[in-house]
Order: structure tokens, then sequence, then C-alpha cells
């Protein structure tokens, strides 16, 4: 059964199986995890007449939650992202009410602030539907127990949320107090001054308890989420301002099938050469089977996971500054030779679907066994070897490719945040929940149950709470793997107003030269269409 608070919040009709295209991505997933109808009753589903491009997704592999995101191209993260399922053309549906107090509560953090200041305060925290969400909204009770401040949760589809998100903050409504956020809509967001910068808070003895411990967040973490904003534009080198407090994350990884690779006595590979070789085997011994399966869609979503992290092991910049002025470098050397052996590799081990392929197709493949292998955020492996899913035990882990001549593999990073809208009239009770939000014991609490992964700090990883859970078995080398990818994962990215068009414009570039165009004259009009808007 769902906990009390969420099913309060639950307030979509049933989803069935039966309510996609016979054959569709969402019936498939729906009839993999939901084996049983009966037990569906908290799978959330938006639909239309106009649209049923859906997918859903049990993210935990517990009965108690799941989520919906549309199938939608312009994914605000990996994903934006990478998030729960809901049509292109569904209604936005607002999740929102203010939960009631009915649990006791043990304090989050030292005596050393007030967590009683704000005492009677209302505050509203907007989020995309995800498994995130589900993790913190479980624990709110204790949240409102501890400091009494109401909490109006607000829980959108995908994009309706970003698009929400949008609106809100540029027309600078009130009405939202504290909103989750990655890195890229951030920069559009913070040099308008749309977001509160948080080291005041962070710095105030009398706002942030002495345990909170805000340099347990991994480094790449904390440096991904602080930038100089000049001009209105993000400025180069390292140092600024904090604008959002890391909640939960991705790293890139091969994820794969052991038993498949195990059937055809396929080796993992490690370069974008060895892959291509490994599918021709592969296909070869069955042509059944997807070898590889990538994001290919033309937006950053295919960019942002395994494009950008293994072109980074072959030296390859988006953007880098000379004499003074920024410049791109996806017409330099280094990407001519990542281009040439990662197109190769698609169009030898890519499924004929590619260049429509985003998150979803990559997980229900892998899932089901009709995929050998997949480069991805790591927590959609992760969520699928859970126990009680089709793929339990099945699934392991890998560092991504990484250049024939890298010493090591090198991951990009997602980094779902909660940050502060800069026109909040309650910005200290946002910022004791924010605080609360990414303490250990609540990010430790949500990652246990499997739904808070990855969790964002150094601790949690040495946590024998967690540790005994992400090394059960069936995780296989999840743990191991994630540490040795973690070790070189950073933000991949530079940052800048107005990242997203010049990063669709490279995975149109990229359709281009898998479908046939000649690498090093698309890459130079790449760069060029670059350049032009800079």
């Amino acid at each position: 059964m769902q906990d009390e608070p969420q099913a309060k919040l639950r307030l979509f009709a049933a989803c069935r199986a039966p309510d996609f295209p016979a054959g569709h991505v969402g019936s498939n997933i729906v009839t993999q995890l939901y084996p049983e109808p009966s037990k569906l009753s908290s799978l959330a589903c938006l639909h239309s007449a106009m649209s049923l491009e859906w997918a859903a997704w049990d993210w935990s592999g517990a009965p108690s939650t799941a989520g919906i995101m549309p199938r939608e191209e312009r994914m605000h993260h990996s994903m934006t992202r990478f998030h729960i399922g809901a049509g292109r053309a569904a209604k936005a549906i607002l999740l929102g009410t203010t939960l009631l107090v009915s649990a006791a509560v043990t304090p989050a953090s030292a005596e050393d602030v007030n967590w009683r200041q704000f005492e009677g305060t209302s505050i509203t925290w907007a989020y995309d539907i995800h498994p995130y969400a589900d993790a913190l909204v479980k624990e709110l009770p204790e949240f409102e127990k501890l400091t009494g401040i109401k909490v109006t949760p607000e829980l959108y589809p995908d994009d309706t949320y970003w698009n929400k998100l949008t609106i809100q903050l540029s027309t600078k409504s009130t009405a939202w107090d504290v909103v989750g956020t990655g890195i890229q809509p951030a920069w559009d967001l913070a040099p308008g001054g749309l977001l509160e910068p948080l080291d005041q808070y962070l710095k105030d003895p009398k706002m942030t308890a002495a345990d909170y411990n805000y340099e347990d967040f991994f480094p790449s973490l904390r440096s991904a989420l602080t930038w100089k904003v000049e001009d209105g534009q993000i400025a180069p080198g390292d140092g600024g301002q904090v604008w959002a407090i890391p909640h939960g994350f991705e790293n890139i990884q091969m994820f794969y099938r052991k038993d498949i690779l195990e059937k055809y006595k396929i080796a993992v590979p490690t370069t974008p050469p060895e892959m291509a070789k490994a599918c021709e085997t592969l296909k070869a011994a069955d042509p059944s089977i997807t070898p590889l399966g990538v994001r290919g869609v033309r937006n950053w979503s295919s960019i942002h996971t395994a494009v950008i992290s293994i072109a980074r092991s072959y030296g390859v910049k988006d953007f880098f500054e000379k004499d003074g002025k920024l410049d791109t470098g996806l017409d330099s050397p280094e990407s001519v030779a990542f281009h040439k052996d990662y197109v190769d590799m698609i169009k030898k081990c890519a499924a004929p679907s590619f260049a429509n392929d985003n998150w979803y197709q990559v997980v229900d493949g892998i899932s089901t066994g009709r995929t050998a292998m997949a480069i991805d955020s790591n927590m959609f492996g992760f969520w699928a070897d859970a126990e009680g899913q089709p793929a339990s035990g099945k699934i392991a882990f890998a560092p991504p490719l990484r250049a024939p001549n890298a010493k090591e593999a090198e991951s990009n990073i997602w980094i779902w945040s909660l940050a502060m809208n800069a026109a909040s009239e309650k910005k200290g009770a946002s910022w004791l929940f924010i605080q609360w939000a990414t303490s250990k014991k609540i990010a430790l609490a949500g990652a246990v149950e499997g739904k808070l992964v990855n969790p964002t700090r150094d601790s949690i990883w040495k946590d024998k709470a967690w540790l005994d859970y992400a090394a059960k078995p069936e995780f296989n080398n999840f743990v191991d793997s994630f540490n040795t990818t973690q070790s070189r994962a950073a933000l991949a990215f530079t940052p800048r107003v107005g990242f997203g068009e010049a990063m669709n414009a490279w995975a149109v570039a990229m359709q281009k030269m898998v479908n046939g165009d000649d690498v090093e004259t698309t890459l130079q009009a790449l760069a060029e269409e670059i350049r032009a808007g800079l």
C-alpha cells in the first residue's frame, strides 16, 4: 500500500497496460513491471484523445510508487534527464495538497538552528513527477512536525513542469517558493535574477545547522552548481555563487545484459571500435537482438549522455576560450576523430529507430532483453535490476566507452537540485526546507528505499545502510562501477545561457552523419552555425 500522504497526492486515474496501443513501448513496460493489474492502483496515468505516446516506469521496483513522463523530444534533462512518462498532448494536471501531520519525528540536524523560527508559515515546493519527488513526499510529515512549516507539493509531468517553471519564475510569481531544477535550465534562470543565491544561508549559523556539512556533497556536484554571472551571461572561471543544492544525480555508464554477453562469449567493450566489433559478432549470432541502445533524437537529450561522455575522452570540448573570446571545439581534429569512431559504432550497433530513440526506448530494450548493452544514466540499470523486475540480477555495469588511446573513461553528470525562487516571500522557511530535504538523513532514507539513486553525498556511499542495500546480489557490480565512474565524473558542458540551441544543433548534425553525410564537412558547418550564434 502507498503511504497515506502519497496516496493523497496521486489524484490521477489508474492506468493499465491496455491503455497503450498493442506493442507500444508503454504497454511493454507496464506489462513487464506490473504483470498483475490489480497491483497497479498507484500507477498514475495522463492521457488525451489527441495522443497515446506514453511510457510508464516503476523506478524503484517497489509496488508502492510509479510515475509518468511525456514522450517529448524536447527533454530538459536527460532528461531530463529521466523521468516518469506522460504524453505530449497531456493536459497539465496539478498534484497539490497540503500534507497533514500524523507521524512522530526525529530532528534531521543539530540543535544549533531554531527549526521553529518560521512556525506557521506555508510554502510551495514544485517538482517534476519523479522517484526523487516520491522519496521526499514520504518524509514531508517529519519536516512539518519538526518546523511547523506546511509544505504544499506541486508535481507535474515532465514537459508541463519545465514550461511552467519558466513561466512562474520569469514572471516573478511568488506562487512557488522552492523548485526542482537541473544544471542547464538553471543557467538560463540565474542570470536574470530569477534564482536566489544560497551562499548567505549556507554561511549563516542561525540558518544552517553545524552538521549539515555542505562539503559532504561530491565536489563535482558542488562545482557544477556554482558559477559567476556577468552582464547576463555565465562568466568563465572557477568560483561564484551557489545557485542550487544537489538532491539526486546521474552519472553516465554502460550497463549490459550479462546473460546475453555470456551466452555469445562477448567481452565487455571499452572503446567505440571494440563496441563496433562486438556488435558485428552479436548480430551474426542473433540478428533479433539490438546490440546497443543509445539516444539519438534531434535534441540535446541525446548529446548529454553517451555522446559528450565518450567525446571528453577524445579531448573534445564544446566550447573554449580563444583570444579572450568563446569558440567551439566541435570541428577540432579531436572532434573529427571521435565522430568518425562514434558514427561507425552507431551504424553497426544501434537500432534502426536510432533517430527517434530517447531514454525510454533505451530502458525498454535493456529491460526486455531486446537490447544487449546501453550507455545512459546509470540509475536506469539499477532500477531495472531491482528485485521483482523482469531483468532483476541480469544487468551489470561498466564505465562508459573511452577513446582507444585514453587511459580512463569520462562521464558527464546530470543533477536534480533544489533551488529557491528569487521572488519568494518566504525565503527563510524555504531554506529550512531545502536544507532538511538535502540532509544526509533524508537522502539516506530515500536511497535505501531505492528511489533517491544516486545519492549526492559522499558519506552516504560509505554508509553501511546504503551499501548493504546497493550491494545486494541483484545489483551485481553497481557500487564498484559507480565508484570507478564517479572518480572521473564531472559536468562536461561549458556553462552558458542558450546552451540548448548549440547542443540541439549538434544532435541534428549527428543524425546527418549517421545517415551518411561526410563527418568533417558536417562538423565544419555545425561549428560555423554555433559561432554565428555566439
